[in-house]
């Protein structure tokens, strides 16, 4: 499928997104059904604390993350698919989209293509959205990030090998948290630092999500402001979102993530399998109206994870739900990684029955 397809990138890689960079087991068994291993730089942690207040919880599982530069695996990612014969073009930006009865016209800064399938694939600000779905309102949780040397006085999270979760934020009236995230920076042991308020309740009142941060940057020695902090946000799946029109389809950023703790990386590649299938049927019936794509979602685990994310955040941020509760159901598993590597398994056999080992 890759050698039949064509990526249009607006930067050029390697680039940088904000983000924790947390790549759970779940994403690397996507990564493993496909048959690629991203060889880059990461950090493993085992551990998850949550705090709320003062209450904490941790969850242990060996390895549980494994935490990379959003700049190294995206250009791996994006190396691997133009190794299996994907087209990319870098520098360019989508401008237009125009319909013709079967197709669609793609005008960039740099070309026109017709196409039968469009993929927006572009992120929180899609512009592929905006031009298929025009007034459809989308749900975007502010986020703040900086990058800071891991102090061993002040911060545990390095030597520990563990990422905190602090939701203690939620009494404040935030609808998100604080997160604390180890990592390497140019090869220094350092810490992500980070705030999102997704807004699931809007009827509850708005806090100073830079307050909030500033005080939490301090009481871990940082005295550095929001001049130098990174923000961007985060969209989240709604259950009355359009996710298809005919030709063309969302996945990831561009479709929503779930909005607790607003895992992204494992559900966008999720969201790459169905939309795959979702391709190859088209391509086999000559039926590009993806009438059927949005439920070919809600149906998937992708999809079933989101719409269980959806009810606990909306229970935890209202404050009728323990937010330790929440995200204990969340992160401690119902997640099975051998029945996913089955499942994935089974759903490539019945598309390539002539195979009998999986995909190489």
């Amino acid at each position: 499928m890759a050698r039949h397809s064509l990526v249009i990138e607006k930067a050029v890689f390697p680039r940088d997104k904000l983000c924790g960079g947390g790549v759970c087991i779940w994403a690397s068994d996507v990564l493993a059904s496909l048959g690629v291993d991203l060889d880059v730089p990461f950090l493993y942690v085992s551990d998850l604390e949550f705090r709320y207040g003062k209450e904490i919880d941790r969850l242990h599982q060996p390895n549980y993350f494994r935490f990379v530069k959003r700049l190294d695996f995206d250009h791996a990612l994006a190396k691997a698919a133009a190794n299996r014969g994907l087209k990319l073009h870098e520098d360019e930006m989508l401008t237009d989209i125009l319909r013709t009865r079967n197709k669609l016209i793609i005008s960039t800064n740099k070309g026109k293509y017709a196409v039968q399938v469009l993929v927006g694939a572009d992120g929180a600000f899609s512009t592929v959205r905006k031009k298929m779905i025009p007034f459809q309102k989308r749900h975007l949780a502010p986020t703040f990030q900086m990058i800071a040397p891991a102090d061993s006085k002040y911060n545990l999270e390095f030597t520990e090998r563990k990422t905190v979760v602090d939701l203690t934020p939620i009494k404040k009236g935030l609808q998100g948290y604080v997160w604390h995230v180890p990592c390497l920076k140019d090869k220094t042991p350092s810490i992500a630092h980070g705030i999102v308020d997704f807004r699931v309740c809007p009827d509850r009142p708005k806090t100073d999500m830079k307050k909030i941060f500033g005080q939490e940057l301090e009481s871990r020695n940082i005295h550095q402001g929001p001049k130098i902090w990174s923000t961007h946000p985060i969209p989240w799946y709604s259950e009355d979102g359009i996710l298809s029109k005919p030709n063309g389809i969302l996945v990831g950023d561009a479709a929503g993530i779930e909005p607790a703790f607003g895992g992204g990386i494992h559900l966008s590649l999720s969201y790459g399998e169905v939309a795959a299938q979702a391709i190859i049927s088209a391509f086999q019936t000559d039926d590009f109206s993806f009438l059927d794509y949005t439920q070919k979602i809600q149906s998937h685990q992708v999809g079933r994870h989101i719409s269980k994310c959806t009810r606990l955040a909306r229970a935890m941020y209202s404050g009728s739900l323990n937010p330790l509760v929440a995200a204990r159901e969340v992160f401690a598993p119902e997640y099975d990684s051998t029945a996913m590597m089955r499942d994935l398994l089974s759903r490539y056999l019945q598309r390539h029955p002539q195979s009998s080992s999986g995909p190489e």
